[in-house]
């Protein structure tokens, strides 16, 4: 057989566009030949047609059901090679769903196989021919696309002998033959890339895929529960998503494949050869593990598209299936030898290009993978790529729950210790859907489960980050409900996870723990009003702006200076005297400075805190120094503060204004909005408005009807008549 060429060429990808594009128009009686000598590169091709096109148009009748295919493959059968009889029976196990007008589309069809015939006997071969001829009387299958896949001889001999099934055609494609490296003798390989050509076998690998069909589909072995399963749906399902994913980079521009691009092909060769051949379910296992691991190690490397991720996941699943099949078998029986050579073949091969493939993992890790793959798959926000969060998330936990069940005395920690802790994490993800106290509730227990099996001394970077973990799960039990049970808890865990982390090995991870302690503490201050809670919790944010630079994490710097701002705001405002009152806003506007000023650098879709409320809190602070007459500032001072805080609260009301329009909505909207968001903004911009009015006449007590005016000068004229209403 065959096997894919490095690059597909321009040629072909310009047949296969148009191509594509002739089917696409789904015209009736549409009769297209497509010549192809190279299986591989016509296996690629077909399924990614199947892929393409198999689904509903976007101009398709709505009221159709969404599984009702537009194109479909079918393989020919051999020992009765009538396409038409091969339409007809797919016609009568999937008939047309009803009600849909005056006239029911048929799906397009694409036949399959027709190059097998030549190893059969000339009766054959012209009966084959003789169906083609009786084009005319079946046309009625012909209402939408019929796609015919053969060899070049073939095409001769169909444009000689089948006149009448010519003299009907749409169009001819003929696809170029591409360079195929040499093969050597396939009990002498030792390379998995190099598969010879197997007879039957070898060439039917790709298109039983395709069909769902078996090889020989009319034979039934005598004792099937002594014999590992053939293809079925899930297997089915999982060879087209490869060989679409391969199709798709085997056709990219500028696609610098190499051989390891083509070991997921070479693998499903391995899956088929192994089924035929009936080997036992380990042997399935292993290829089929193989094949997952190959496109996790992509995913770790950094692609974890939704493709990949789902290959991923089918590939473990059909592990998975085969372990418990292999487990539950009460039958022994010794391989064959063709069993024994192409198992002893498998683990050679595969283990030249991951050292993990030549042994089956503990069924635990297996579903840790599997579990975690899913995890992955919920945080996918890509455009048209999403996928269900929850439901993701739900068969997330599952799996890790039964990996934790399947473990027992001689599992490994590390193991326990995996599964517990993504566990918490994939329940604190669900938390943010429902359930919230009862899923962290589980991510603490996970959790502690976790740090049950790590020693510190041994593991202090997988300790520190599940002491974090867990304190983070306390934190978000804590704006539930036992605000100070949990935030102490939290403390302690922070605490014990900084015990672990050095600041001149792991700076940010230090940094982002002495973050997250400083805001536990800000959090417990207010709850159990505190100046000391509050100086520990500055403590910590300076600790952290040591490490967390604008340089190295510039959207982390700024959240970091908000907080620190809004501690030393809630000091100056809670508890100090005269003189540190002062020294605690100006830290505050300074730190608010800072924080708005790395912001205004940076996508406001990266920040994790709110501009305007930090905008608004330094306005405040200049208010504050302006008009409190503890601090008995000078007329230039106060004048200063006052311009300060009338600058910042016109921003912020600006900035509501702003929401406001985008959402095509005005202040009078305010009570008809239905968005609990929207009327939050309008409220917003009220308060800002109020804070306006409130500096505005605190230029007036400080400065004068001059000083009133000069307030005024300075607001936009859609803004005066709600100022001047106001005062």
């Amino acid at each position: 057989m065959s096997i894919p060429s490095p690059k597909v060429s321009s040629s072909n990808k310009l047949i296969y566009q148009r191509l594509k594009q002739a089917i696409d128009l789904n015209l009736r009686r549409q009769i297209f030949i497509a010549a192809c000598d190279d299986l591989c590169l016509r296996d690629c091709l077909a399924a990614r047609l199947q892929t393409e096109l198999a689904t509903e148009s976007a101009d398709s009748d709505p009221r159709s059901p969404i599984d009702y295919p537009r194109f479909v493959s079918l393989e020919l059968d051999l020992s009765d090679p009538n396409p038409w009889g091969s339409i007809a029976a797919w016609l009568i196990q999937h008939p047309p769903p009803q009600n849909r007008g005056s006239y029911s589309r048929l799906p397009g069809f694409q036949i399959i196989g027709a190059e097998h015939l030549t190893r059969h006997s000339a009766a054959v071969q012209w009966s084959f021919l003789s169906y083609l001829r009786d084009i005319e009387a079946n046309l009625q299958m012909c209402e939408s696309t019929l796609l015919l896949w053969v060899s070049r001889p073939w095409l001769s001999s169909i444009e000689q002998s089948a006149p009448e099934f010519w003299h009907w055609r749409t169009g001819v494609f003929e696809f170029e033959g591409e360079p195929t490296p040499a093969y050597r003798d396939f009990g002498h390989s030792k390379d998995l890339r190099n598969l010879p050509d197997n007879g039957d076998s070898g060439d039917k690998l790709v298109i039983s895929f395709l069909s769902g069909q078996s090889s020989n589909p009319e034979e039934q072995s005598p004792n099937p529960e002594e014999q590992s399963p053939g293809p079925d749906s899930k297997s089915v399902e999982l060879a087209d998503l490869v060989l679409s994913a391969a199709s798709f980079e085997l056709e990219a521009e500028n696609n610098s494949a190499s051989e390891e691009n083509f070991l997921p092909l070479q693998t499903l060769q391995y899956i088929q050869l192994l089924q035929e051949n009936q080997c036992c379910c380990e042997a399935l296992a292993l290829a089929y593990q193989s094949l997952g691991y190959y496109y996790r190690d992509r995913i770790l490397d950094g692609d974890a598209s939704k493709q990949n991720l789902t290959i991923a996941i089918r590939a473990i699943e059909q592990v998975i299936a085969y372990l418990e099949l292999d487990s539950n078998s009460q039958q022994n029986q010794p391989p064959t030898d063709e069993c024994a050579r192409l198992i002893a073949q498998l683990t050679q091969n595969l283990t030249q290009y991951t050292q993990e493939s030549n042994s089956l993992p503990p069924i635990s890790d297996l579903l840790n993978d599997l579990g975690t793959f899913y995890w992955m798959l919920s945080r996918d926000r890509t455009q048209h790529n999403a996928s269900d969060p929850l439901s993701c998330l739900e068969r997330s936990i599952a799996l890790y729950l039964e990996g934790l069940r399947r473990t027992d005395a001689e599992t490994a920690p590390q193991t326990r210790v995996r599964l517990n802790k993504n566990l918490g994490i994939a329940s604190a993800d669900l938390a943010r859907y429902r359930d919230k106290t009862e899923n962290l509730q589980q991510a603490v227990a996970a959790y502690q489960q976790a740090l049950q099996d790590l020693d510190p001394a041994v593991e202090p970077q997988q300790y520190a980050a599940a002491q974090n973990n867990l304190a983070t799960a306390y934190w978000n039990l804590a704006q539930e409900g036992e605000p100070k049970v949990y935030l102490k808890s939290a403390i302690a865990a922070y605490t014990q996870a900084l015990s672990c982390y050095s600041p001149e090995r792991e700076p940010l991870n230090y940094a982002g723990v002495q973050n997250n302690l400083g805001t536990a503490y800000w959090n417990l201050a207010q709850h159990e009003p505190s100046e000391p809670l509050l100086v520990t919790a500055i403590e910590a944010y300076r600790e952290a702006l040591k490490y967390r630079t604008r340089e190295l994490v510039p959207v982390a710097a700024a959240a970091t200076y908000n907080n620190l701002g809004t501690a030393y705001w809630h000091l100056a405002n809670q508890f100090q005297q005269k003189q540190a009152r002062t020294e605690s806003l100006q830290q505050a506007i300074t730190a608010y400075e800072a924080a708005l000023d790395i912001a205004g650098e940076l996508d406001r879709a990266q920040l994790t805190f709110d501009t305007k409320a930090a905008r608004n809190n330094l306005g405040l602070a200049h208010y504050q120094l302006a008009t409190d007459p503890d601090f008995a500032l000078n007329k230039a001072a106060q004048t200063s503060h006052l311009e300060a805080a009338l600058h910042h609260q016109l921003q912020v009301c600006a900035e509501w204004g702003q929401h406001l329009k985008d959402k095509e909505l005005t202040y009078g909207d305010k009570l008809h909005q239905q968005a609990p968001a929207n009327s939050q903004a309008a409220d917003s911009r009220q308060t800002a408005l109020s804070y306006i009015v409130k500096t505005i006449r605190a230029f007036y007590s400080e400065c004068g009807l001059p000083g009133q005016n000069l307030a005024l000068s300075k607001v936009p004229g859609d803004l005066l008549p709600e100022i001047l209403r106001r005062l």
